[in-house]
């Protein structure tokens, strides 16, 4: 028994210690810890061990006892449980056990003992002493196992075919079964490598496809994208554009240019910015801060210093390469290793080369001329230099005495929360944000990595964040998903495609149904249909709306078909055009006389053949034709015809007797009558039916007898014989009447049997009948029917009608009908108006009114010409009309006979003092009164007796009305031959022409006609001929001395000449020459005449900029200009502001139009001194067939010519020298700047944004991508971008070029030339342009300096190229708005003729006062000057150039000013 065992076991005291279970009575039985054992026998054997140290302490044994007692209370709980669960196993032992029937499991289902089943088709089981007993059927092939792949597998073997796929062997039979994977919500899904399941990006109940990238919710600088299956985020990168740009707008990213955002406060554009400087005015400029300087008055001195407190500079101290002294002030200085002593006296600076002293310093000097220096670890330093050594950011060293004295740096306390330390910087600065680990830049938005619901902002090196304003949602419960910080409403997918919230679509999969996402749910309902054209449509996809068909009774047919009424079998329709039209059948023509209509027919038949008539009282029927006496009346006789019974009396004959006797029906006379020969039948006719006897009596008449008389023949009684009349009817005489009817025909065997001409009865022959609209075929009694053919409509467009038919009701045009009548409009474009008259539509084309003037036009979509009037600058204006010349306020143009004439406005003087305002083209009288009349305001007059003179009185904008005169403007006969030009008549001022004036035509586009009037040109251009007039000088003689010379156009002075002088030479009375642009001067009889142009007030966009086109004296407004610059050993500042460093010797291309191809600017570059060093030699600029070359010296070619400056060419270029620099105006915009020697400065307008490419970048915003070679790709090195754009032409044999490569000059000069060149270049971040800093960056500038420092070498060249990188920053100072005073007199100074009153200036007025202009005011002077200022020699104020002298302008020459005329073309004296 299992409980006797059981009770044995737990009797052992040991076993009881180790073994524990769960009882089945319920109780537990704790198994000992095996360890418990060892442990008894371990602290019982512990003292003899032999690695037990001798004399151990007590106290080691003690946690041992402890542990031990622990145990021992431990066992003596068990064995109170052993002796409990012992009591209960000797209650079991009692119990009997009787064993049971053994069953077996399987199947789900018990079986007994010996039953047997087959879990699968290859296994069989058995039921033995309660086990199961299974294997394999023997026998059977297919359970032998399985092949698959060439693998033999056992039965029930399960076996993986990949990672992914698991198959099962069965019955001979392999199974297979891929991975259970989830549902995806998403289209495109992506499977692991490794993985069997494919995967999605799913975030906050949003599915995104592999690859797919999105902006995060909440965060418009994160960009994340979906990549095998993962959500990969980024920031997006913001370039900065400007230095102070605004925040960005609420749910962008990058911050704008639009503002500025300095010191945690927001500027909007031109918005006046605090700069701490009361002596300078801060503005906001598209994203930067420019500041100027305030206006300070002229002093006398030339070093004014600068008082504490006072803006203005002033002689009482002397301010000298950044330092102050006061007035007596003795100073030293040290350049180039000379020591020079200055002193200062009232704001002059005066200084002297001497021997230094002796130094007071212990260490000794390098020779006698030097002044005391320094010595550190083996380098040797000026007196008064401070350095960092090298390797040690955190020490600054001075030389002090000949003493370096070296000390760390202090840093003081950072201003702002979160400053970062630089690379190789000793102090953290706010220039950028360390937050949690990150270096942001200042401007710059980032999300909070810690907190993604959080948006921060670096601001001057303090991290401001706040939490994401999430945009409003339009559902009612939108959802928010884990990392989402902002709820969204939830998409909706339908049929696996994913639609947005809020998006109308259509169905999937039912184009008829319309749905609309809303709240993650889609709702669907059937499309709204549009009523259909036609009466009965088809069904389309989605509505009944097909008219290429008819749907009628349930059915379908095809447009054009056929078709029985469903309801109506009389009816038969067809389908046109989606409508039904029904029309009753037509029947054919029966043979029969009375057809008869049967029940659920159309048409009515003939009855069937003749049949036989019932007698009265019953009997035999009697047949057709039979004659019949009725019993009941035998003096009546009937006669059977088809079945139907005609009755009539008989008559009685007289009786030739006096008293006969009344017989049966007639009277009769007793005794015998004499016999009578035989009444004979007449020829032709049929037997004598019948005979009666006569009487003796005079002959009686044939009706007598009961015979007939039928037109004029007799018939006997009952006889048949044709009808004269009718050949097809047959009659019958019976008892004196005549009945005709139709002959009998035999019965024929065809349906539809045919009658021939000239026969009775019809045969079964074939032949074609009409009957309405269906035209019959007959072949031996058998009908074929087809539609009978429509007579043809005499309208063009008739309209369907019966039979479907084309009638003539109405006309059918352009797809609409028109009634019978009715006028209306042609096709369009056709010009005609047409009719409809019994159903033709005739046309006729619209009349146009006559035109009289000679160039006529017809507009796209008009019908008439217009007369076209003339194109004049793009626009056109009418016939007759006149206008004000934009170009020039004071010249007019006209329009006449499609020819625009222009000429200049010629003044009369209607009064004896008339004045002249500002923008007066002509002088004014002072009021509107004339020869004692006074003229309202728009009233015109003749002032005398010429006619071509005309006075206005004009209201004034300030002041009382007054009288402007003038010249009528005659128009250009253009083309008139001189034998045709007929003079004016009375009271006219004009010739005419007395033929038509010649047409400018597409043949003479761009040729050129010289009119009958010699002061005009006339040039074809817009088709149309423009004629522009001369303008003459003044002249001073008296109208008397006056004559014009055959053939010219401007009168000359008769008497002797006068010579003028002008820039010491004399110049010839009647010569002209050019001052500027904007002033032309000539000599006339010994007084020199100027002529200015005045400009209208120019007021450009704040993204536009003042430019002048070529030859033009007022500027033009050209998107903001954009510049790039080459200087030094040459460095190249690009468009969008990167500076690179490239050492070439060969020609490149610096800047180039890449798109339209207008201009291209190439520089070549040749060795400056050594391999590997060059600077700009020359400059080309290719504006299409034109090359214009800048060389050095300042000389200028154009085609290989040298030319004079200043030099035009129109409309192309125009190239001036202002001061010492070149300046090349363009007509793109184009503006090119050269020194003469190395620096090249190229500006283009906004409008080329984008489209430049060359070393000067692609100008599109981005510095990052400067380096873009031709082919359009990044390029990796400086020297690789600068090669690229290598081009053929440059330097020949005699000057090799060498490719640019990676250089560091500094390196290769050792520490030394690289100290020398930081000290010397450190005057860029000196107090000189301290004021320049905010506004344009000195590093790029100074790392620049030192690097053409340390290229160009010790002596002479090393000035040079200092002057050339100061000179570099200086410029884009002067560009900021920043003019900084930085030269000395032994610094890069510029001399000046001081013996004919010049003075330098570094930023002095591009067009300066002269003799000619200085009665132009100062302002106006200013406007039309868009050239940039230059360093150069300048008249002080309060002088005027004249002849390259400063003299006061009482000093000028007489020089009187006539108008505003500019002249055309620009000559110089002696040209």
């Amino acid at each position: 028994m299992v409980g006797a065992g059981l009770g044995e076991a737990l009797a052992a005291p040991h076993l009881q210690a180790h073994l524990g279970f769960l009882s089945p009575l319920g109780g537990v039985i704790l198994r000992e810890p095996p360890q418990l054992a060892d442990i008894h026998d371990s602290g019982q054997q512990e003292p003899a061990h032999p690695s037990a140290p001798a004399g151990a302490p007590q106290e080691q044994g003690r946690p041992l006892e402890e542990r031990l007692g622990r145990l021992e209370a431990q066992m003596m709980a068990l064995r109170e449980q052993n002796k409990e669960l012992e009591a209960r196993v000797r209650q079991l032992e009692s119990c009997e056990c009787r064993p049971a029937s053994a069953h077996c499991w399987g199947l789900g289902q018990s079986w007994p003992e010996g039953a047997r089943w087959e879990p699968e088709p290859c296994t069989a089981c058995v039921c033995r002493e309660g086990a199961a007993h299974c294997e394999p059927k023997p026998g059977l092939p297919h359970c032998r196992g399985c092949s698959h792949n060439g693998q033999a597998y056992r039965n029930g073997e399960t076996f993986s075919r990949d990672a992914c796929t698991t198959c099962h062997c069965l019955a001979g039979t392999v199974r297979c079964q891929g991975p259970s994977c989830s549902e995806l919500n998403c289209l495109e899904s992506y499977t692991p490598p490794g993985e069997c399941c494919p995967v999605c990006c799913t975030e906050g109940g949003s599915h995104w496809e592999h690859g797919q990238e999105w902006t995060a919710p909440g965060d418009p600088c994160r960009i994340c994208q979906c990549l095998e299956g993962h959500i990969q985020c980024r920031q997006r990168e913001c370039a900065s554009l400007c230095p102070y740009p605004a925040r960005p707008l609420p749910g962008t990213c990058c911050p704008l240019c639009d503002g500025c955002f300095l010191n945690g406060r927001e500027y909007r554009r031109g918005e006046p910015v605090g700069s701490g400087d009361p002596c300078s005015r801060c503005r906001c400029s598209n994203g930067s801060i420019q500041c100027e300087a305030l206006p300070c008055p002229p002093v006398p001195c030339r070093h004014p210093g600068r008082i504490p407190g006072q803006c203005c500079p002033v002689c009482d101290g002397c301010e000298y390469q950044g330092h102050q002294y006061q007035s007596e002030e003795t100073f030293r200085l040290q350049e180039s290793g000379r020591c020079i002593r200055c002193s200062c006296q009232a704001g002059e600076v005066s200084c002297e080369e001497q021997e230094c002293p002796v130094a007071p310093c212990a260490l000794p000097v390098s020779g006698p001329q030097l002044c005391s220096a320094c010595v550190l670890d083996g380098e040797e330093f000026a007196e008064g230099v401070q350095w960092e050594p090298d390797g040690q950011p955190c020490t600054a060293c001075s030389c002090h005495d000949g003493v370096p004295m070296c000390g760390a740096v202090l840093c003081s306390p950072a201003p702002c929360q979160h400053p970062t330390q630089p690379p190789g910087s000793c102090c953290p600065s706010c220039e950028s944000c360390t937050y949690h680990g990150q270096v942001y830049a200042n401007g710059q938005n980032f999300t909070d990595a810690d907190s993604p619901c959080h948006t921060c902002h670096c601001e001057e090196g303090t991290v401001r964040c706040s939490l994401v304003d999430c945009p409003p949602t339009t559902c009612a419960r939108p959802q928010s998903g884990p990392g989402q910080c902002c709820p969204r409403c939830p998409d909706c997918i339908l049929e696996e495609q994913v639609f947005v919230d809020g998006e109308s679509f259509s169905h999937p999969r039912d184009p008829c149904q319309e749905c609309q996402c809303q709240e993650g749910h889609a709702r669907c309902q059937p499309r709204a249909c549009p009523p259909a054209p036609c009466a009965h449509p088809l069904p389309g996809s989605c509505c009944q709306s097909n008219c290429n068909g008819c749907a009628f009774g349930g059915k379908e047919y095809p447009n054009g078909a056929d078709f029985p009424h469903p309801s109506d079998p009389c009816r038969q329709c067809r389908c046109l055009g989606g409508s039904v039209q029904c029309l009753a059948r037509r029947c054919p023509p029966l043979p029969c006389p009375e057809p008869v209509l049967l029940p659920d027919e159309c048409c009515p038949q003939c009855p069937a053949a003749s049949s036989g008539c019932p007698r009265p009282g019953g009997g035999v029927p009697a047949r057709h034709l039979e004659h019949f006496s009725l019993p009941e009346d035998p003096c009546r006789r009937c006669l059977c015809l088809d079945g139907s019974v005609s009755c009539q009396r008989l008559p009685c004959p007289p009786a030739p007797c006096a008293h006969p006797r009344q017989g049966p029906c007639c009277p009769s006379c007793d005794g015998n009558a004499p016999e009578a020969p035989p009444l004979r039948p007449k020829q032709g006719t049929g037997p004598l039916l019948t005979s009666y006897p006569f009487c003796p009596l005079p002959s009686p008449s044939p009706s007598s007898l009961e015979g007939c008389e039928y037109l004029g023949e007799t018939y006997l009684s009952s006889q048949e014989f044709p009808d004269p009349r009718e050949p097809c009817n047959l009659c019958t005489c019976l008892g004196g009447f005549v009945t005709c009817g139709r002959r009998p025909c035999e019965p024929l065997g065809c349906s539809h049997p045919l009658t021939p001409a000239g026969h009775c009865c019809p045969t079964c022959q074939g032949r074609t009948s009409r009957s309405g609209s269906v035209t019959s075929l007959l072949q031996e009694g058998s009908v074929q029917c087809r539609k009978k053919p429509c007579p043809p409509a005499l309208c063009p467009h008739p309209s369907p009608g019966p039979c479907f038919c084309p009638v003539c009701h109405s006309c059918f045009s352009q797809g609409q009908e028109h009634q019978d009548g009715e006028e209306f409009g042609g096709p369009p474009g056709s010009c005609e108006w047409c009719r409809c008259q019994a159903g033709r539509v005739t046309c006729a084309r619209l009349p146009c009114p006559p035109l009289s003037c000679p160039l006529q036009v017809t507009e796209p979509g008009s019908c008439c010409p217009r007369c076209r009037g003339c194109l004049a600058g793009g626009e056109e204006h009418p016939e007759g009309s006149s206008w004000v010349d934009p170009q020039s306020p004071c010249s007019s143009c006209m329009c006449h006979d499609g020819v625009v004439t222009c000429a200049r406005l010629q003044c009369v003087s209607s009064c004896a003092r008339p004045h002249q305002g500002l923008n007066d083209c002509c002088p004014r009288c002072s009021d509107c009164e004339h020869e004692g009349r006074k003229y309202e305001p728009g009233e015109s007059f003749q002032p005398g007796a010429d006619p071509c003179e005309v006075c206005i009185c004009e209201l004034q904008p300030e002041g009382p009305p007054s009288i402007q005169c003038h010249r009528q403007q005659c128009p250009s006969l253009v083309g008139c031959p001189t034998s045709q030009i007929l003079p004016p008549g009375p009271q006219h001022c004009c010739p005419t022409c007395a033929q038509a004036l010649s047409n400018c035509t597409e043949s003479l586009l761009g040729s050129e006609l010289a009119p009958p009037d010699p002061c005009y040109t006339c040039h074809c251009q817009d088709l149309t001929w423009l004629c522009v007039h001369r303008a003459c000088p003044e002249l001073s003689c008296p109208l008397s001395e006056r004559h014009t010379p055959p053939g010219s156009c401007c009168p000359m002075c008769q008497a002797s000449a006068q010579s003028c002088a002008h820039q010491g030479r004399a110049v010839a009375s009647g010569e002209s020459w050019a001052v500027d642009v904007c002033t032309t001067c000539s000599c006339v009889a010994g007084t020199v005449r100027c002529q200015s142009q005045r400009c209208p007030p120019l007021s450009c966009g704040p993204d536009e900029a003042p430019a002048l086109s070529p030859g033009s004296c007022c500027p033009r407004c050209l998107p903001r200009p954009a510049s790039c610059m080459a200087f030094g050993d040459p460095h190249y500042r690009t468009f969008d502001g990167r500076l690179l460093h490239f050492q070439g010797s060969c020609s490149y291309v610096l800047a180039k139009d890449c798109r339209g191809g207008d201009f291209s600017v190439h520089v070549t570059n040749a060795n400056r001194g050594r391999r590997g060093v060059a600077w700009t030699q020359e400059v080309e600029v290719q504006l299409g067939d034109v090359t214009v070359g800048l060389l050095q010296g300042r000389a200028v070619t154009v085609d290989g010519r040298r030319v004079v400056l200043p030099f035009l060419q129109e409309p192309l270029l125009y190239v001036e020298l202002q001061r010492t620099t070149v300046i090349l105006h363009a007509q793109p915009g184009l503006q090119v700047l050269w020194d003469g020697q190395s620096q090249v400065e190229v500006s283009v307008p906004g409008s080329y944004r984008g489209q430049m490419c060359g070393l000067c970048g692609n100008f599109n915003g981005f510095a990052q991508d400067d380096l873009q070679g031709p082919e359009g790709l990044l390029l990796p090195t400086e020297a690789a971008f600068g090669n690229s754009w290598q081009v053929s032409e440059g330097p020949g044999p005699s000057r090799p070029c060498f490719k640019g490569r990676e250089v560091d000059p500094c390196k290769a000069s050792g520490y030394r030339a690289r100290r020398e060149a930081n000290a010397r270049c450190g005057v860029l971040k000196s107090s000189p342009f301290s004021r320049c800093h905010a506004v344009v960056p000195p590093e790029p500038f100074f790392a620049a300096c030192v690097y053409d420092l340390c290229a160009c070498g010790p002596g002479s060249l090393a000035d040079a190229c200092l002057c050339d990188a100061l000179e570099a920053y200086a410029s884009h100072c002067r560009q900021a708005g920043v003019t900084p005073a930085w030269r000395g007199p032994t610094l890069c100074v510029v001399g000046c003729p001081l013996d004919r009153g010049f003075v330098f200036d570094e930023c002095g007025p591009p067009c300066p006062r002269t003799c000619f202009n200085q009665h132009v005011p100062l302002g106006e002077l200013a406007a039309h000057c868009v050239r940039p200022c230059v360093p150069g020699c300048q008249c002080p104020a309060g002088l005027v150039e004249h002849e390259a002298h400063c003299i006061s302008p009482e000093a000028c020459p007489p020089v009187q000013l006539t108008g505003d005329q500019p002249p055309r073309p620009l000559p110089s004296p002696g040209q």
